[in-house]
């Protein structure tokens, strides 16, 4: 079961590493405005994250496992009283291993959260510059303007041509 163990954890941290590099890969995806290869991307990150959710079933139903044969203890402890100091110690390794880059993935990911956010503003932005009203002159015009003023008031998609 400890093999069973290791080998899921290595499985997870191999996904984990790749996550991480289409986690870079978006980001300069994203500065550069490539939404095809960002479509893409994402495509295959959606597969990984299918693959690591089974993963982390399996790892929740080989600790269970663990807990249940040695009652009242946490998986930690389980992992502090084994005998074979080898296997002790690469599960600890792998255990801490995976934790740096989950919170390595958690960091470029809200990275990358940031950029399509500033995006999204940007377009929202735009959008609404393009569409709002052009505002009234602050200079002086006469009363006999004022029906030249409603043309005037119109948004740039509301003008005819």
């Amino acid at each position: 079961m400890l093999k069973m163990m290791t080998a899921t954890l290595d499985e997870l941290i191999t996904i984990q590493h790749q996550l991480i590099r289409y986690a870079e890969r978006k980001q300069t995806v994203l500065i550069e405005h490539k939404v095809d290869e960002l479509t893409e991307l994402v495509k295959e990150e959606t597969r990984l994250i299918r693959r690591l959710g089974q993963l982390e079933d399996e790892r929740e139903r080989l600790v269970i496992e663990v807990l249940e044969e040695h009652p009242g203890l946490s998986f930690s402890q389980f992992t502090e009283q084994l005998s074979d100091e080898t296997a002790k110690l690469a599960l600890q390794d792998q255990l801490t291993t995976l934790k740096q880059l989950l919170m390595e993935l958690q960091a470029k990911n809200r990275q990358n959260e940031k950029l399509v956010q500033d995006s999204v503003d940007f377009i929202s932005g735009m959008i609404g510059h393009i569409t709002t009203p052009a505002k009234q002159p602050y200079n002086y015009q006469p009363q006999s303007s004022t029906k030249h003023t409603q043309s005037t008031n119109r948004g740039f998609f509301d003008t005819k041509a």
